[in-house]
């Protein structure tokens, strides 16, 4: 009985437990990490590119900032994906006030 009662509890945990595993996402370190050793990283070190994605953390919108980091990753071109966003000048503005933050936070 006592490990009819320790299957349930794991079961139940389990299904707490694995749907965030799934949606986990990569943190700055392992993204920059992964995009500079896959040869994506255009040059960046570690440190300009964490710079950058602080930046864009801090100025994107997560819809924006999630095609961003998911191509940073996966060196997936979510390029159509950004154009297809509503309202395409809240896109363009961020995207604007990035590249200005960027030449002030990590030049």
């Amino acid at each position: 009985m006592k490990s009819i009662y320790h299957i349930s509890i794991c079961t139940v945990a389990a299904m707490f437990i694995a749907p965030n595993l799934a949606t986990a996402v990569p943190s700055a370190n392992q993204t920059c990490q992964k995009m500079i050793s896959d040869g994506r990283g255009g040059g960046l070190s570690q440190n300009d590119c964490l710079c950058t994605y602080r930046v864009a953390d801090a100025v994107l919108d997560e819809d924006v900032k999630s095609l961003l980091f998911d191509s940073w990753y996966n060196g997936t071109n979510n390029m159509q994906a950004i154009e297809r966003l509503p309202k395409q000048g809240r896109v363009r503005k961020q995207l604007r006030t990035m590249q200005r933050s960027l030449k002030v936070n990590c030049e």
